[in-house]
């Protein structure tokens, strides 16, 4: 490959790909500098580190979630969808709960991902205060569900439509408490 080719998007989409096929442990900026055929100095000139690298490779995933989430009727359906591709994509990427603990945010991604959350919401009726502790706890939610899920697959209750039914749950309970506001 060209090094006039090689971009940010490019390197970051690689090691996702890496991610999904051999696990977290696996990735490094020489691993992925191989599969895109450069020199590890290459990558340097569009991430500086390892680090870098995993916030990169964290806030894409995180992305690709938000850009799955379609336009919804309600906050409620919003809500809904968006933990159901934050949960396909912790499911589709094992690994996808560690990276979530050792990545390092990076500068203006996470707000500008914040930045689309309460605007999809905002735009929906859910004040901004609420909108922040409302998606943070569907995230919380997806991740230790597909953390025990990963630790017992075969457990009564592990599978997607249990998670559903807790996610409705949760959801349901914002909205009660939203109405009492």
């Amino acid at each position: 490959m060209s090094f006039a080719k090689l971009d940010r998007d490019q390197i970051v989409r690689e090691a996702v790909a890496l991610l999904r096929e051999e696990g977290l442990g696996a990735v490094s900026l020489r691993k992925v500098a191989a599969r895109l055929g450069v020199s590890v100095s290459s990558l340097y000139w569009h991430v500086a580190d390892k680090d870098m690298l995993l916030g990169l490779m964290s806030a894409s995933i995180f992305r690709a979630c938000l850009d799955a989430v379609r336009p919804a009727p309600s906050w409620q359906r919003w809500l809904h969808d968006f933990g159901l591709a934050l949960w396909d994509a912790q499911i589709a990427i094992p690994e996808a709960r560690q990276l979530i603990v050792i990545a390092r945010p990076q500068e203006g991604l996470a707000e500008e991902s914040l930045t689309f959350i309460l605007q999809s919401l905002g735009a929906l009726g859910l004040p901004r205060d609420q909108a922040i502790v409302a998606q943070r706890s569907v995230q919380a939610l997806v991740t230790g569900w597909t953390t025990l899920r990963s630790a017992r697959p075969d457990a009564v209750g592990a599978d997607r439509g249990s998670f559903v039914v807790a996610l409705d749950v949760l959801i349901g309970g914002w909205e009660a408490r939203i109405g009492q506001s």
